[in-house]
């Protein structure tokens, strides 16, 4: 062999470089010694190690250089090389690099040498590397740098190794563990470059080499077994930059350094820009992972770079002495972006299987593990897919889609009625309403948006924008997606597909549902939907010190999107904690367990304070308004009597009729007098049905409306139909057995009893909902309120008056609108109808409405419109008042222009005369050509201001309550809202809710606490 070594005209020598290696070390040499090809020279340089490295190789024969333990690897290869003198020059000669964690396999340095026989122009040549731990999974068969940094080997995390990347490969470079290269050129180029102490110097010597015009490959015959044992944590990294022993912060400073470095100088901006993108994503992700250490390491490791351009400098002058071809010689063998978004993607969807989908247990067996006398000619039958509808999940999701799409024939486009208002025409303009300071809703708002509005924006962006389908998909799919979630906690009551199923059907046709939807109650369906998950992941009610932090965490996110639908959750919320620390307290007094009393107590009042501070200032001023906890989203409608909430029926409008009865009752009385768990499961059911029937005899004026109306108690009875839906699916499942196995007793009679009543109830509220129910309050063919030339008119106020209610019980309503029907969001931050307008207003109506046109013009009203139908007394005695002057008259409604000076910004003069200004835009500019006050009509508040020349004028309020500033000289002024406070609760917000995502997020762990099986 020897002999053979000799005269196949190659002379390796080999430089093992060893930093505290003793765990590796052993398996290295003997891998070394048992080479098919003999390795000719071999030297080993030591970094200063402090194990038991040094009497390793001692013992093993291996002559040592050592270094300080500072030495970077380039460093000690060049010390390694140094060592030996030039050989014989008709032999070629390579440094075989290898890392004290990389063993080769014995044929590994035969079928290098194989490989560039006759590819003289080879500068290095290197292994495919397998894992250390487990052998079958593939690290690299070449190595390059994407445009952001990462390292780039374009295989699959723990790829198993199946020969599919096998073969000899043209590389941009390849890892230094196992790499042959070439001793005359690796002393031409300089060896590797100093400032690369660890990491990225392999990439950078490959680069460095393609652009002095020699060529890498990757010959996979060769292999090389590799522990990674730096990346991965494994032992401490000393080198110089390591900055407190971080191979990350290294890892990721070099890798910018390489492209900076070698990169064409034109491309040097975008690769900063995306570089310092590409690290504060990253350092966001280990944020959420908790793991600051890598997210300063990501930031750090660019941002010291950057810092220190001179460093750059200096390597690329140095890169340009040694360049003879193209820098865009490498092009090609840097990844596109796209594979790197595919690499990701699929890295990501691999990562999320493994930690929500558990691997399945089964094993598969080949055909031949089949009998010995198994006919293996014998035909077999393939899947019918017509089977597939026979199961009763699949039947009941078919019928009640069948049954949504006919009942909702009249919901097919843009929605609008009942508690809907009209949906805005894109999401930015849910954006705009969200962010901004002041709403030009009514005499205006500075109330908060609440947070549901927010939410509508997200999903309109990802519906590109289309909020009025984004509303229209979300009721016509609502009942679909109740039956889903409540299947799913039924699933967890019972086994028997044939009563969870049928259950989950009537759940979604329940009364609360049917009128959710037919009223546009948006926040009671969001509520429907997701409320059955929360018994399902908060499983331990009573003992809730079993969930961790991290899941109370998770759980604050889910009931503060409740919250942010309707504040009524919280009141809910509320009333289950206290009545749970009042039980805790029971158990403390008689166990006297102090740490799991406190503990419970902890965690319970989280689920409930966080939710409020994640949906703040929204839900603070609810504390000053209290009636904002008994509001919905949209308009306000009344609710229904107390006679209809106790069967389970909310009432109002768009409720089914008073005989189509509700099987909740009966069940909720039947599952008290059992002594299963159906009792507890009724208990909390009749809570919420005793509590809907309370509130339900409450009256409130929110969402700008001066007359109170039936509070909607549809969020109690939400939690009522769960509760009765689940105890009567736990009846059933325990009671089947029983029956089957009994004579006929009250048991039989009161089963038979309760199933009729379910199946009537279904029957008839699937025949009504496709019928009469079609016509519900909301629909997709309402005409618009305003008309088309009053809305073009922007935020001109408008007075506008229509008739409501049945045709037995009118009654007149009136609001300020700003020249355009009201819109999602708006009735929500409508501020409180000022007396003197609903005075003046009731004063039409009723005859006496001779001051009128003056109050409405103080207030900048221009316009007064009735809807048609009216009253036609009403409209002669309007015209008869004077102040009015009549606009226009057509089928939509008649007009009536304001006398006076109207506008938003009204100029009053020393003498009392009024001049409209230009503009009343916030942030436009006008002039004032003398000194006086200017009227805003607006509400009052402490935010406005006007800036003449520079200086803020001084505001007062008038007698109407609106502000009023004082001009002292002629000047140029400006109007401006300032929205200080609400980015400083946007602020709060966001850092609120990124505080608690980050809790609730499972924590991460450094490398070196992975186990070495789950690294293998």
């Amino acid at each position: 062999m020897a002999a053979e070594a000799a005269l196949d005209g190659h002379r390796v020598i080999a430089i093992l470089v060893t930093h505290d290696g003793q765990f590796w070390l052993p398996e290295t040499v003997a891998a070394l010694t048992s080479q098919t090809r003999p390795i000719d020279d071999i030297v080993a340089v030591d970094t200063g190690s402090e194990d038991s490295t040094l009497k390793l190789l001692k013992s093993a024969r291996v002559p040592v250089l050592s270094t300080h333990r500072e030495s970077g690897f380039g460093e000690a290869v060049a010390l390694g090389n140094q060592s030996f003198k030039p050989g014989a020059p008709e032999k070629t000669e390579w440094l075989w690099l290898i890392h004290d964690d990389s063993a080769p396999a014995p044929t590994a340095l035969e079928s290098l040498l194989a490989a560039v026989e006759e590819r003289p122009q080879v500068a290095m040549v290197g292994p495919k590397l397998l894992g250390w731990h487990n052998r079958t999974h593939i690290l690299e068969a070449g190595v390059s740098i994407a445009g952001n940094g990462a390292r780039w080997t374009g295989l699959e995390t723990l790829e198993y190794d199946q020969g599919q990347h096998d073969g000899i490969h043209d590389v941009l470079s390849v890892s230094t563990a196992g790499a042959l290269i070439r001793r005359d050129i690796f002393e031409e180029i300089g060896g590797f470059d100093n400032n690369l102490a660890l990491f990225r110097d392999d990439v950078d010597f490959g680069w460095r080499a393609r652009v002095a015009g020699h060529s890498i490959i990757a010959a996979t015959s060769a292999v090389v077994f590799h522990a990674q044992a730096s990346a991965s944590e494994r032992r401490n990294i000393d080198v110089k930059g390591a900055f407190l022993h971080r191979p990350l912060l290294l890892d990721r400073r070099n890798a910018a350094y390489v492209l900076l470095a070698n990169s064409s100088w034109w491309m040097l901006p975008w690769l900063a820009i995306q570089l310092l993108g590409s690290a504060m994503l990253r350092a966001l992700g280990y944020l959420l992972a908790k793991l600051p250490g890598y997210a300063s390491d990501e930031l750090l490791a660019v941002a010291t770079l950057l810092i220190k351009p001179g460093i750059i400098i200096k390597a690329r002058r140095v890169r340009k002495l040694q360049r003879f071809v193209s820098s865009r010689v490498v092009a090609p063998y840097i990844p596109p972006r796209w594979s790197q978004l595919r690499l990701t993607s699929s890295r990501i969807i691999d990562a999320l299987r493994r930690r929500f989908i558990s691997e399945s247990n089964t094993t598969s067996s080949s055909i031949l593990d089949s009998a010995e006398d198994e006919d293996l000619l014998v035909p077999t039958y393939g899947f019918r897919w017509f089977d597939i509808f026979r199961k009763p999940e699949v039947s009941a999701f078919i019928l009640l889609t069948i049954v949504t799409l006919i009942a909702s024939r009249m919901r097919l486009g843009s929605l609008t009625g009942g508690a809907l208002p009209t949906s805005p025409g894109g999401a930015h303009d849910l954006w705009r309403s969200y962010f901004e300071s002041w709403h030009q809703v009514g005499m205006g708002s500075s109330q908060a948006s609440p947070p549901w509005v927010a939410i509508l924006a997200i999903f309109s962006t990802l519906l590109f924008g289309k909020a009025p389908l984004l509303v229209t998909l979300f009721f016509l799919t609502a009942p679909i997606a109740m039956m889903a979630s409540i299947l799913r906690l039924f699933k967890k009551l019972t086994q028997n597909i044939w009563i969870s199923v049928p259950a989950s059907f009537i759940y979604a046709m329940s009364p609360v549902a049917i009128t959710a939807i037919n009223s546009g109650r948006l926040a009671t369906v969001a509520i429907l939907i997701i409320v059955p998950q929360i018994p399902i992941l908060l499983s331990n009610w009573r003992k809730i010190e079993l969930h961790s932090w991290r899941q109370i965490f998770t759980f604050t996110l889910l009931i503060a999107f409740l919250y942010a639908f309707a504040l009524t959750v919280s009141i809910i919320c509320f009333g289950l904690v206290v009545a749970a620390i009042f039980l805790d307290y029971k158990d403390y007094s008689s166990s006297l367990n102090k740490p799991l009393f406190f503990e419970r107590l902890k965690k319970r009042i989280t689920l409930f304070a966080v939710p409020f501070a994640l949906t703040a200032p929204y839900s603070f001023e609810a504390i000053i308004s209290p009636n904002k906890f008994l509001a919905e989203p949209g308009l306000q409608l009344p609710g229904g009597s107390a006679d209809f909430v106790i069967l389970g029926n909310p009432g109002g409008a768009g409720s089914p009729p008073w005989w189509l009865l509700s099987p909740l009752l009966l069940i909720l009385l039947v599952a008290l007098f059992t002594s299963s768990a159906a009792k507890t499961i009724a208990l909390y059911g009749t809570y919420f049905l005793s509590a809907a029937v309370i509130f339900s005899t409450f009256s409130i004026a929110t969402h700008g409306d001066s007359a109170p109306t039936r509070v909607w108690v549809g969020t109690f009875l939400v939690g009522a139909t769960i509760a009765a839906s689940a105890a009567g699916v736990v009846i059933l499942d325990r009671i089947r057995a029983v029956l089957v196995s009994s004579n006929i007793h009250f048991r039989h009679i009161l089963a038979a009893l309760l199933l009729s009543v379910t199946a009537v109830y279904s029957i008839t509220a699937v025949v009504w909902s496709m019928s009469v129910g079609a016509t519900s309050p909301v629909q997709s063919s309402r005409n618009t309120v305003m008309p088309a030339f009053l809305s073009a008119e922007k935020d001109t106020k408008t007075l506008v008056l229509r008739e409501m209610g049945s045709a037995d019980s009118k009654s007149i309503q009136f609001y300020v609108s700003r020249g355009k029907d009201i819109s999602l969001g708006e009735p929500d931050v409508a501020p409180r109808q000022l007396d003197e307008i609903a005075t003046a207003a009731q004063a039409l109506i009723d005859g006496s409405g001779i001051s009128s046109s003056k109050v409405f013009a103080d207030f900048g009203i221009k316009y007064i419109f009735v809807k048609l139908p009216f009253d036609s007394d009403v409209i002669r005695t309007i015209d008869s008042f004077g102040g009015f002057t009549r606009a226009s008259a057509t089928s939509a409604g008649v007009v009536w222009r304001v006398a006076g000076v109207t506008g938003r910004l009204v100029f009053v003069g020393a003498d009392g005369e009024r001049t409209l200004l230009d503009t009343g835009e916030i942030g436009a500019r006008t002039n004032v050509n003398r000194p006086g006050r200017i009227l805003l009509t607006e509400s009052f508040d402490r935010s406005w201001q006007i800036l003449e020349n520079g200086y803020r004028l001084e505001r007062v309020k008038s007698e109407q309550n609106l502000p009023v500033f004082i001009a002292t000289e002629a000047g140029e002024i400006s109007l401006l809202h300032d929205g200080t406070i609400r980015r400083a609760w946007l602020s709060f917000e966001i850092i609120t809710w990124i505080l608690v995502i980050v809790f609730a997020t499972p924590a991460g762990r450094r490398k070196r606490e992975i186990s070495e099986a789950e690294l293998a």
